[in-house]
């Protein structure tokens, strides 16, 4: 049984997940972060990619992130290798996971746990170019933090969600 806690976090790009995640390290310094799609940057950076997020970039990583996920389950296999680092730590570890896909959420909530949270901002416009951006709403989450306000307002919601998760 793994001591790690685990969150599965989504949200459109630019909605203020990351933002969430350092108000909730604030609280809490034994929070880490981890996103399926870090290794599958990394793999399309020795290709080529130049980290711009245009729609067709966006849409490659997503490719290549399915064939690796079909291959052998590799994105997951990374944030797993994390999880059993983080849980041979002494002090209880929490490990906010960027998520993207309806099946990766449901595969944390799963195998370790998870909880599942949605942020949502209607000031950023929902990414279509490719499959894994355009599932973000399919999903049944646990907690929907509504990041409509002021940064004070999201870090309340934070603190809020800290609570809870305690």
């Amino acid at each position: 049984m793994n001591k790690t806690k685990v969150i599965a976090i989504n949200g459109n790009g630019c909605s203020g997940k990351d933002t969430f995640v350092d108000f909730c390290f604030e609280i809490n310094p034994n929070i880490h972060r981890i996103s399926t799609v870090d290794f599958v940057k990394h793999l399309a950076s020795l290709c080529g990619w130049d980290g711009t997020k245009t729609p067709e970039n966006r849409k490659f990583l997503s490719d290549l992130k399915d064939l690796l996920e079909g291959w052998d389950n590799v994105p997951n296999k990374i944030v797993e290798n994390y999880i059993g680092y983080l849980d041979d730590a002494e002090i209880p570890q929490i490990l906010f996971i960027h998520a993207r896909e309806p099946n990766n959420i449901q595969y944390y909530k799963d195998k370790y746990n998870a909880t599942a949270i949605l942020i949502l901002n209607d000031n950023v416009e929902q990414i279509t170019s490719n499959h894994a951006d355009m599932g973000v709403y399919d999903f049944a989450y646990d907690y929907i933090i509504d990041n409509n306000g002021d940064l004070e307002q999201l870090k309340e919601s934070a603190e809020t969600f800290m609570k809870i998760l305690n």
